[in-house]
């Protein structure tokens, strides 16, 4: 197989054939080759492909040849799964990665069986959808009533549950209520699972050779002991410098106001308490009244999410405790022991749970069911809160966190370090794993990935980008600006002073790319009363608005987006659309933050230095990130300005910049205002 993968990509080879713009590249057949021996061999892989090999058509044509080896062999000998974190890169496999290989791979006999199974919130939810039938006269708008009957139809006949099979459109009004979410859906644990399109979609996936799946969908199906994906024999994890956040976040869990807020909804209470009438509650549910019991959770929840709030100003004032304003996010604050909080939303969630069980039994069969189905999310939030008030998780860090305007409030509990769960679970379960992105190596090591993820035995390879740096891009590293770590306002000058220098040169087409958003704010108001500047079209990242706002950027030759840690990575702007990437700061882990904070205590504790064994090559990996935004095509030049002085300043700037691909670089403003001039 490690030969017929690689004679795949050679000059008149299969792809040539098909693709007529397909160009051999020595990195992408090397890459197909090491894939497939991982493949054969039952060894993992840690392969770092840069940008341009084309990574994506190098593990998929082994991966596909390796399904297609014997179709003798039981299924789950030859199924591979391929993870990314992205619903991009998913649909770049489903939508055109694998048809151009389906008509590559016809005339060699070679025929494959593929699906996509994608995130949470692109699914219909069968649960929710009933629990809006509940309501009841005037809680639902007559056309959003409509809608809702529709999706019943819809969710009666329908062969999978995305939203984009939906044969008709649904306003998102409708759709946010009627979605599936991580922190509502109950799984098999649930009383709709059975009639669960989710689940429908599940059961097609194991006719299949290959599964395009998302990071989280993959290590929920880890963390539920491999009860949601069909068996396979190995995974391509692709966008794997984001496995550890991921896996973070599928172990973590969560109780916020919002979430019980959106049970109460659920129930009627919200949509009555919006319109004054919190009297009225009977109306939303048709099995019996639980009008003395709702507005008790009501009241238990405002005190208590009232308390965090209280207790997370608190342990920010507190001296010497680590617990920091974090100004992107608003307070996060650091619970080091159980009892800190009052425990009195538990009780009246309790009984909720019991009347909403007992009116289950007592409803028609229909109703039982969305009933059941709301008692069983009383019972999992409780659970949630009882896990954080009384700190059960073993090596978990526990924080609360409050909106930027201390509009929200929430409880989080996550594990302080991830290897002690993928080593057992994932590396040694007997599948072949193989992880792969643009950045993996920090120093060219992956001593550093290694010890995050548990990961001993592996293969490695770093392969570098087609890309010729030296003739598309210029680096730009001015002398004078202040240090940020010790004059913050002189570094937020300096930072003004060279946009406006840059911009002007450029005309657009910029990414402005910043680790504060209070920073992002000071800049972006400074650039906005420049008259210099305003041809261009200033954007500024907006919570929530990321999509959106890269799409208007992509639309125009002057936009200047100015982002935070969202558009370091995972966003692709080829061609003049984007031919200057400022940086403006070294992208270190916000200081103070509890996962980062738990994680060196940790390092200490067993003798290591945080800094150099995780906070400097994790920056490293998201500085390498930031560059990559520049040059996505051999057509495409750019600059690159790295405006922090801790690169010159500071011993480990250089480990930054040998990071980077081999270019041209210069101290000198005017010769990179030339060089954008020169791109216009």
């Amino acid at each position: 197989m490690r030969s017929d993968a690689a004679g795949l990509f050679a000059p008149g080879g299969a792809l040539a054939k098909t693709l007529p713009s397909f160009e051999p590249r020595p990195q992408q057949a090397r890459m197909a080759q090491e894939v497939a021996a991982a493949l054969a061999s039952g060894r993992h892989l840690l392969i770092e492909a840069g940008t341009g090999i084309g990574k994506s058509l190098a593990y998929l044509v082994p991966a596909i040849l390796w399904a297609a080896r014997d179709p003798a062999l039981p299924a789950a000998e030859r199924r591979v799964v391929v993870s990314t974190h992205t619903r991009a890169l998913q649909e770049q496999l489903v939508r055109k990665d694998l048809p151009l290989l389906e008509r590559a791979l016809e005339p060699l006999g070679v025929s494959f069986r593929c699906a996509l199974l994608m995130g949470a919130e692109n699914y219909l939810c069968v649960q929710r959808l009933s629990e809006l039938g509940l309501m009841r006269g005037d809680l639902l708008e007559p056309r959003l009533a409509e809608v809702a009957e529709a999706l019943r139809r819809h969710a009666a006949l329908a062969p999978s549950g995305l939203r984009t099979e939906i044969p008709f459109a649904v306003p998102e009004a409708i759709w946010e209520r009627v979605r599936r979410e991580r922190d509502i859906c109950l799984g098999a644990r649930g009383p709709f699972w059975e009639d669960c399109l989710y689940r429908r979609d599940l059961a097609r996936s194991r006719d299949t050779d290959l599964l395009i799946v998302n990071h989280a969908l993959f290590f929920l199906d880890m963390k539920s002991g491999g009860r949601i994906l069909p068996p396979h024999s190995a995974v391509i994890l692709d966008e794997a410098h984001r496995v550890d956040e991921a896996v973070v976040s599928q172990l973590g869990l969560s109780v916020s106001d919002r979430s019980v807020g959106r049970l109460l909804e659920d129930l009627g209470a919200g949509q009555h308490r919006r319109r004054g009438r919190r009297d009225a509650r009977a109306a939303a549910v048709a099995a019996g009244s639980l009008s003395g019991i709702v507005p008790r959770v009501e009241a238990a929840a405002d005190g208590f999410f009232a308390d965090v709030r209280r207790v997370a100003a608190a342990l920010a004032r507190a001296p010497g405790r680590g617990e920091r304003r974090l100004e992107d996010r608003g307070l996060i604050a650091r619970v080091r022991e159980a009892g800190v909080l009052e425990d009195h939303l538990r009780a009246p969630l309790r009984e909720l749970e019991l009347a909403l069980e007992e009116r289950s039994g007592e409803a028609a069969p229909a109703e039982s069911l969305a009933l059941a189905s709301l008692a069983a999310r009383a019972r999992d939030l409780r659970e949630r809160l009882g896990v954080f008030l009384e700190q059960r998780a073993p090596d978990a860090v526990y924080w609360v966190e409050c909106g930027a305007r201390r509009s929200s409030a929430a409880l989080h509990v996550a594990p302080i370090e991830v290897a002690h769960v993928l080593r057992p679970r994932l590396f040694e379960d007997g599948r072949r794993v193989i992880l792969t992105s643009a950045t993996l190596a920090a120093g060219g090591s992956f001593a550093h990935l290694r010890r995050r993820l548990g990961l001993a035995a592996a293969s490695e390879a770093i392969l570098g980008s087609p890309y010729d740096f030296e003739k598309q891009a210029l680096l730009y590293l001015p002398a004078a600006i202040a240090d940020p770590m010790t004059d913050a306002d002189g570094f937020a000058s300096g930072v003004v002073r060279q946009c406006r220098h840059l911009l002007r040169a450029s005309g657009g087409g910029a990414f402005v790319l910043f680790t504060s958003y209070a920073l992002l704010q000071q800049v972006h108001q400074a650039l906005a009363r420049d008259p210099d500047l305003r041809d261009l079209d200033l954007l500024r990242q907006e919570p929530g608005l990321g999509s959106s706002i890269l799409e208007k950027f992509r639309m125009t030759r002057r936009g200047a987006l100015l982002g935070t840690m969202t558009f370091w990575q995972g966003v692709d702007v080829p061609g003049d659309a984007l031919r200057l990437v400022i940086i403006t700061r070294l992208p270190f882990e916000v200081p103070g933050h509890p996962i980062a904070e738990a994680r060196a205590e940790a390092i200490r504790a067993r003798g290591g230095d945080p800094f150099t064994e995780d906070a400097l090559p994790e920056a490293i990996l998201t500085f390498r990130q930031g560059f990559g935004r520049l040059i996505r095509s051999r057509d495409d030049r750019g600059l690159v300005a790295v405006l922090d002085p801790r690169l010159a300043t500071r011993p480990y700037g250089a480990a930054f910049l040998e990071s980077l691909p081999r270019c041209r670089r210069t101290e000198s403003l005017d010769e990179a205002e030339r060089f954008l001039r020169a791109l216009r």
